[in-house]
């Protein structure tokens, strides 16, 4: 059984559903303290004007745990992010289709910021159809620890047997940990596919909003469904 575990981040990329869809069970890692390094916790970026810009819940640099991270108070800020939205993708061929979707979700009320982006990513999960089961952290009411020891764990207490992990963990991960408490350690050797945009050159590495809007979601859940990349 493959396991995976990730913060909720706000409307994630391509591959962060990739990584969903090849495991089994998937775990939000959510009682983690909020890094300062972290790039993508509360931001994602689109394309506009073929340029990559960010679109970011405004939330301070608060260093605590990241299901303690309180939404803003004032909801200015997805007006403004979905009025960004509009008129990046307004011409695009599944505006249509996709743009109320988006709205719904942007617009959602939540009081913390792990349930307002894990509700965004698993209604992306629900419409490209990945049946991967969901968790998360606190649902254990445990301290699994910290860093390999707290993957290794997780994966014991849900069952699993395998650990799939993102390429960016290489430099840390301990495989004779792994190995010595019976879990497989495995890579996702993530390569994005190209798809169209509306730029000349392709960029990768945009958020999922990007794909939906220039692909549709039956072809955003081939994308990934294809993607046989992991080791």
């Amino acid at each position: 059984m493959i396991v995976s575990i990730h913060q909720p981040n706000f409307f994630p990329w391509l591959g962060f559903f990739d990584k969903l869809y090849k495991s089994d069970n998937f775990v939000f890692l959510t009682s983690s303290v909020r890094s300062k390094n972290d790039k993508f916790l509360t931001r994602c970026s689109i394309l506009r004007n073929s340029k990559s810009i960010y679109i970011s819940i405004p939330l301070g640099i608060k260093q605590i745990p990241i299901n303690e991270l309180l939404m803003p108070e004032n909801n200015h800020w997805k007006l403004k992010a979905l009025n960004l939205i509009r008129e990046s993708y307004r011409k695009q061929g599944f505006y249509d289709e996709v743009f109320p979707f988006i709205e719904e979700l942007l617009l959602d009320d939540y009081e913390y910021f792990h349930e307002y982006s894990m509700n965004i990513i698993k209604s992306i999960k629900n419409k490209l159809r990945i049946y991967t089961e969901i968790y998360t952290d606190t649902d254990f009411n445990k301290d699994f620890g910290k860093s390999n020891i707290r993957n290794i764990e997780i994966c014991k207490i849900i069952g699993g047997d395998v650990y799939l992990s993102g390429d960016g963990a290489k430099s840390y991960n301990d495989i004779e940990l792994y190995k010595k408490n019976s879990v497989q350690l495995i890579y996702q050797n993530y390569s994005i596919p190209e798809y169209s945009q509306s730029s000349n050159k392709f960029v990768p590495g945009l958020s999922i909003i990007d794909v939906l809007f220039n692909c549709g979601f039956c072809e955003t859940e081939n994308l990934i469904k294809t993607n046989e990349s992991q080791s």
